[in-house]
């Protein structure tokens, strides 16, 4: 776990309530303050992800797409000559785009992993709900 501060800081009242509604969903106000700011703090460094609630909770998505960066990553498995240019013509994306997930992906590498790892269970599980005899092979090229 990476270290920690502690940060006191004055909001408007209204803010306050609106974060502990937002909370009740997410645990306490600290710890949503802490998501909230961590989230905006990777935005503001990393403009091609964005953050969003899904059916897996909240992750990190390629800006203006349906596409989860764990998605990402686990289609770059294996491809040792993946680059801003392969990747941008992969999902037909602006290089900058292409060219800020994998960087997102460097920095983020085992929180992406798991959300790999997550994304593709749940798929699996689901699929497997709908077609119980159907056979899970794996593969990642893109």
């Amino acid at each position: 776990m990476s270290a920690t501060a502690t940060l006191s800081i004055r909001v408007p009242l209204e803010t306050r309530r609106w974060l502990e509604r937002f909370a009740k969903r997410r645990g306490s106000a600290g710890m949503a303050a802490t998501r909230i700011l961590e989230e905006a703090r990777r935005r503001e460094d990393f403009p091609a992800v964005e953050f969003r609630d899904t059916r897996l909770g909240r992750v990190a998505l390629v800006q203006g797409t349906r596409v989860q960066v764990g998605f990402v990553y686990g289609q770059t498995l294996g491809d040792s000559t993946l680059n801003a240019e392969k990747l941008a013509e992969s999902f037909a994306w602006p290089r900058w785009k292409a060219a800020g997930v994998l960087a997102y992906l460097q920095e983020f590498a085992e929180e992406c992993r798991q959300e790999w790892e997550d994304l593709s269970s749940s798929e699996v599980h689901g699929l497997k709900r709908v077609l119980p005899d159907m056979e899970h092979r794996e593969f990642s090229s893109l």
